[in-house]
């Protein structure tokens, strides 16, 4: 690390498990050295591996939740805490697409050919649950047009200085164009909610006969966590699509009132026109409508993460020991493999 000369983490880009990201696992030498805490930050470990900040979109520290990069902002050049009891050694990092992830310091790849995390039922289960939604389980966590009104918000920030009237009127055609960019944009996000929402309660399921057969006591009460972690998330998305049905975009959030203010007052430019208050409405309405985008953003990238990636662990995990206790269950009998299951006792 350019900060910290000596130290060393690995890295495991676009993993099975997370292909749009990197997995940073701590060395057990590391972990003996620092019992009480790290002495680098996630900032440090986002330089060494060539995640631009820009493309940072999310974070799971140690097994735990995970953090969207607006949240966890003011904490990326804090020391990182000690791994708590029970978990893993490792620093999940969701990243955009659109750039390419070079290690800047020496962070040594743990990506070799033929290496898989939850073998192949894992990636045919993550390819089902991608034709059912007609999108990526993972996607960019939160789209380009989400973090691009992120950034927009600067744009309507008021510096003070005395506003004329023709400057008041392009203010508010700014904030109302605004809020219904971000309304089509919601709108997106809503039907991808409500996809993600048939994903969770799809994967929201008893285990099958061999699933049960296969899987030990262990296995069984993460696949129970896992449930209540997917209704729970089940009941974010409907809340969400809930809010966006009946909330700022109905009638019921004033969407109407301000339409027809715009059409009658504003566009024509009325004479006698109470600029500042409607100022301060439209104003009002698109920071909702940024809220309302962020939060149905939030809930659509827990669900990706927190969801589907915790019950294909699962399930993959007691796929794998399907796969052995069919081949105990398989040996060689007059040169043929028989499956001792069909034959009949002597």
């Amino acid at each position: 690390m350019a900060r910290l000369q000596g130290i060393v983490l690995w890295a495991w880009y676009r993993p099975a498990h997370l292909p749009s990201g990197v997995v940073v696992s701590i060395p057990a030498e590391l972990l003996t050295a620092c019992p009480g805490g790290f002495p680098m930050t996630l900032g440090d470990v986002l330089t060494a591996t060539g995640v631009p900040p820009q493309q940072f979109q999310g974070v799971s520290l140690f097994g735990c939740e995970w953090q969207s990069a607006s949240v966890f902002a003011p904490f990326v050049n804090h020391p990182l805490p000690v791994v708590p009891a029970g978990g893993r050694a490792e620093i999940l990092i969701a990243v955009g697409e659109q750039q390419v992830m070079m290690p800047m310091m020496p962070v040594v790849s743990m990506h070799q050919p033929g290496t898989t995390v939850f073998g192949t039922e894992t990636a045919a289960m993550l390819a089902e649950a991608n034709s059912f939604t007609g999108q990526a389980v993972y996607p960019g966590l939160l789209s380009d047009d989400v973090n691009q009104s992120f950034a927009d918000d600067a744009e309507f920030e008021d510096n003070g200085a005395p506003l004329t009237e023709d400057m008041m009127y392009l203010r508010i055609e700014a904030a109302w164009k605004g809020a219904r960019q971000i309304e089509r944009q919601t709108t997106g996000l809503r039907q991808k909610l409500g996809s993600m929402q048939a994903v969770l309660g799809k994967l929201d399921r008893d285990l099958s006969p061999d699933e049960r057969l296969a899987a030990d006591r262990e296995d069984r009460d993460d696949w129970a966590d896992v449930r209540r972690w997917l209704r729970d998330l089940q009941a974010k998305c409907h809340r969400e699509i809930k809010a966006f049905d009946i909330g700022m975009t109905s009638g019921a959030g004033g969407r109407r009132h301000l339409e027809d203010v715009f059409l009658t007052k504003i566009e024509p430019r009325a004479a006698g026109v109470q600029l500042e208050g409607y100022r301060a409405e439209f104003e009002q309405f698109r920071k909702d409508m940024v809220s309302l985008q962020r939060a149905m953003g939030t809930a659509l990238q827990a669900a990706s993460l927190n969801g589907t990636q915790r019950a294909q662990r699962i399930l993959g995990k007691i796929a794998g020991k399907i796969r052995e206790m069919r081949a105990r269950n398989r040996e060689p009998l007059g040169g043929t493999n028989i499956d001792r299951t069909v034959r009949k006792k002597s």
